[in-house]
């Protein structure tokens, strides 16, 4: 009979129910499945919980090898405080150091009678006083010059040092006594800073003072070499003047030439000026 079900047939799919919209067709959308979880036994949720993560394992690994290692580690980092501990120590003896030797170097400076200046050339000067006479005057200064070379021996590598070679070397070079001074200066002629190049100018002008003047030319080629601004304008016009005393004007007119192209609007112009006009002058 045609109304008769087939019983070994499965039964159809539903449609779909009120308000639901077919699977096929038109972009319809699935009605939703439900999700079935797989229950876990309280055994395998604590299996899970012992598993090591990885910033564990990997902080065990370091750990391991600190460990077997202990005595190198240790040996280490105790080298390491050390060398922290040496260089706190060896700074703060350095301040205490530079500041003993400063006290001392002002000590010593203040010796030197100092209400004028006297200008050296170069940017160099040295300060004496107008009233004093030529006893007082070198009895002050061999005492300070005594005293600043027991700064630089005292606080040798100290920038007080270099200072008080400095000094000691100007008021020499003031005093007429160029050897002695020629032995301060060569001795803070490496100095970095102010002090080498004042040193460095002073010593050229000792050098010419004792006739040397080919070794003055090295010195101040040198320092315009390294000088920048006013300081190498100086030294530009000292150059000249050391070829002059060398003998050879060519050399001097052609330095002269070039601090006129180098420094045109320099304060030393007009002196350079009246100088290269003496040294071509036959």
């Amino acid at each position: 009979m045609a109304d008769e079900r087939n019983l070994d047939e499965e039964p159809a799919a539903p449609g779909p129910g009120p308000g639901e919209e077919s699977g096929t067709g038109g972009g319809g959308v699935f009605a939703p499945r439900p999700v079935i979880k797989k229950r876990r036994s309280r055994k395998e949720r604590h299996e899970d919980l012992a598993q090591p993560d990885e910033f564990v394992e990997v902080g065990g690994t370091i750990v391991d090898w600190l460990v077997a290692r202990g005595k190198i580690v240790a040996i280490v980092v105790g080298a390491v405080l050390l060398a922290l501990m040496v260089g706190a120590v060896n700074r703060k003896m350095s301040a205490t150091t530079e500041a003993e030797a400063s006290g001392k170097l002002f000590q010593a400076r203040q010796l030197l009678p100092a209400k004028t200046s006297t200008p050296l050339g170069g940017g160099v000067s040295f300060d004496l006083s107008d009233g004093a006479d030529d006893a007082t005057r070198l009895a002050k200064t061999e005492e300070s010059v005594k005293q600043l070379g027991a700064v630089a021996q005292e606080y040798p590598g100290t920038p007080q040092a270099s200072q008080a070679r400095v000094l000691a070397g100007q008021a020499l070079y003031q005093l007429g006594e160029y050897e002695r001074a020629l032995v301060f200066l060569d001795a803070a002629d490496k100095a970095r800073g102010i002090a080498g190049e004042r040193a460095r100018n002073l010593r050229g002008f000792t050098l010419l003072a004792l006739d040397r003047a080919p070794e003055a030319v090295t010195v101040f080629a040198e320092l315009r070499d390294e000088s920048r601004g006013g300081s190498k304008a100086y030294a530009t016009m000292n150059l000249a003047a050391a070829h002059e005393a060398a003998g050879d004007t060519e050399k001097a007119s052609g330095v002269y030439a070039l601090f006129e192209a180098e420094f045109p609007d320099s304060d030393l112009l007009s002196e350079v000026q009246v100088r290269a006009s003496a040294n071509a002058s036959p």
